[in-house]
């Protein structure tokens, strides 16, 4: 159910590598999390609401893919938000890869991070057209609701993070887990009725959803994402 940074290039099939950041604020009513619009006339995600991110570029070094991920990470926060953070700032949440047979696909980073004092969000008016501030459990309501269109990782994501009360527990309980990879194995009986299957669930590796034990999913309904996790994921230290 993890990755250590040496995800398999067999598994990826040439997906392109990306990288995005969590960026979290403080807040009288507990902390917040940045989400950005896309612009209506994107290629991808057109109109949907999701965490700063983007492609790993060539200009983005590091000793590692971790490292070259983190460069790009920040780059993308400053060129999408405006907000300049350091690369120590960011501490590894997940990683996501794209499911096989998809036209597009993306090998994501994921990390998170705490806003800097006095620091400003402003979107770049060209690929982000609006920013929000929201609580990790409104947005989820928001989207349950259907009055926010939300990709798969980003709910997932949030759903994680509204377990925790603060900033500092989230990162703290990031830190202590081991970061949690997303691969999806699509389980679809027609378009109005898919499951996406990820590592833990008991029907992943044959690709069956119907095989009974733990549940690690998410579906649709009506265009809201659900998610079901049946486990934590597992400490650094247990293993």
């Amino acid at each position: 159910m993890a990755i250590d940074g040496s995800l398999s290039l067999v598994e990826r099939d040439g997906a392109v590598l990306a990288s995005t950041v969590i960026l979290l604020r403080r807040a009288a009513t507990g902390p917040e999390v940045l989400l950005l619009k896309r612009n209506s006339s994107a290629r991808n995600m057109a109109d949907v609401w999701m965490f700063p991110g983007g492609k790993v570029e060539e200009s983005d070094h590091g000793p590692s893919e971790l490292y070259r991920a983190m460069a790009a990470a920040v780059r993308e926060l400053e060129e999408e938000a405006g907000v300049v953070l350091p690369v120590a700032a960011l501490t590894y949440f997940s990683h996501w890869l794209t499911p096989a047979g998809m036209e597009r696909r993306f090998a994501t980073w994921f990390f998170v991070a705490e806003l800097p004092e006095d620091a400003a969000v402003k979107v770049d008016g060209e690929e982000m057209v609006e920013a929000r501030w929201v609580r990790t459990e409104d947005a989820v309501a928001e989207h349950q609701a259907g009055k926010l269109r939300l990709p798969p990782p980003t709910v997932v994501s949030l759903i994680d993070l509204s377990q925790h009360q603060s900033v500092g527990a989230t990162v703290t309980a990031v830190l202590r887990r081991v970061p949690p990879y997303f691969f999806p194995k699509i389980c679809a009986v027609d378009p109005e009725d898919i499951v996406m299957l990820y590592p833990g669930d008991a029907g992943y590796e044959l690709g069956d959803r119907s095989i009974e034990g733990a549940r690690h999913r998410a579906w649709w309904i009506d265009g809201v994402i659900a998610y079901r996790r049946d486990f934590s994921f597992p400490d650094r230290d247990s293993l």
